[in-house]
């Protein structure tokens, strides 16, 4: 099992009114939201829920490049060797090990191989437009036919195109992507039970200059031919809510409490949680269950900065 609480970062705001010099004017504190955290237990466990080991990462760091086209001196397009912009995100994973690492890989390749091209419109003009490495490229397909003007594919017409929305199709489709080879081998629900995992992705979007925290939930469902397909679909959560993975069912209601709470104290959540996910160790290992267990990790995203903790007790 796992216990990882995530949610958006909030910081007790700054009371200026104290360096002026009139004593009338106060300002009432309000908590303003800063970043993005994740707190997640370390333990990996068998079928039957008994610990294995301890210690194990379930936070990732994934970095985000957007490469712009090289063009040949004659106009044609050559290839793709410099990055645009770049951008770093968190992934949390629950559930089967194997699984994850086959997703997290996905995800990794497709973020870091994010390609500037174009569409076109109806009236002939052009778009500019951020694609996968993996689709359907006209830059590349069209690379020895087309000659392009020095006025067109400039820095100035990428601006806006690495957007949070994009990262997180991106995760989306990389995830389901993974788990499409299991399709192959007519898995039936208890082999689906076994590799079920979900993921939190912490994004910030550059062109919205908002934090974005995703989930991502596995689902499945027949095909035409009656064969078992796993995918996942996205969810944007809300700014007051956290989400839980793993033992969601046991401990989301009081995630989503203590998160209020603390925001009522004025206490950043990153901090009420990491006390909080303690305590519930605490309390399965009290009752005999080992499910979940230390160390933690705490994890915050502010921009695109990310900064890792371990937390031993």
């Amino acid at each position: 099992m796992t216990l990882i609480v995530a949610g958006y970062e909030y910081a007790k705001s700054v009371d200026y009114s104290k360096y002026l010099d009139d004593e009338a004017k106060t300002s009432d504190p309000e908590m303003e939201l800063e970043g993005l955290f994740v707190v997640a237990d370390s333990a990996i466990t068998d079928a039957n829920g008994k610990t294995l080991l301890n210690g194990f990462r379930k936070t990732y760091e994934i970095d985000v490049k957007l490469w712009k086209p090289n063009f040949s001196p004659s106009g044609s397009f050559h290839n793709y060797i410099q990055v645009f912009e770049t951008n770093k995100i968190f992934i949390s994973f629950a559930g089967s090990t194997l699984t994850a690492q086959h997703i997290i890989n996905s995800i990794t390749t497709h973020l870091g191989k994010l390609r500037i091209s174009y569409r076109r419109s109806e009236d002939g003009s052009i778009a500019y437009t951020a694609l996968r490495h993996c689709q359907n490229n006209p830059l590349e397909q069209n690379s020895s036919g087309s000659k392009w003007d020095g006025d067109t594919f400039l820095n100035r017409d990428f601006e806006g195109l690495l957007t949070g929305d994009l990262i997180a199709c991106t995760v989306e489709y990389s995830i389901t992507d993974a788990l499409t080879s299991a399709s192959k081998f007519k898995l039936e629900m208890d082999d689906f039970k076994a590799m079920h995992t979900e993921l939190i992705a912490g994004v910030w979007c550059p062109v919205k200059k908002r934090h974005e925290l995703y989930v991502y939930r596995m689902e499945s469902k027949r095909d035409d031919d009656g064969v078992l397909v796993a995918y996942t679909q996205k969810r944007l959560i809300p700014e007051n809510e956290v989400v839980v993975l793993g033992m969601r069912k046991e401990f989301e209601n009081q995630a989503q409490e203590a998160f209020n709470n603390s925001l009522s104290a004025f206490i950043p959540p990153s901090q009420e949680m990491l006390k909080f996910v303690r305590e519930s160790i605490k309390s399965v290992e009290a009752q005999g269950k080992k499910g979940i267990a230390l160390p933690m990790s705490l994890v915050t995203l502010k921009r695109h900065y990310l900064k890792k903790g371990f937390h031993p007790e």
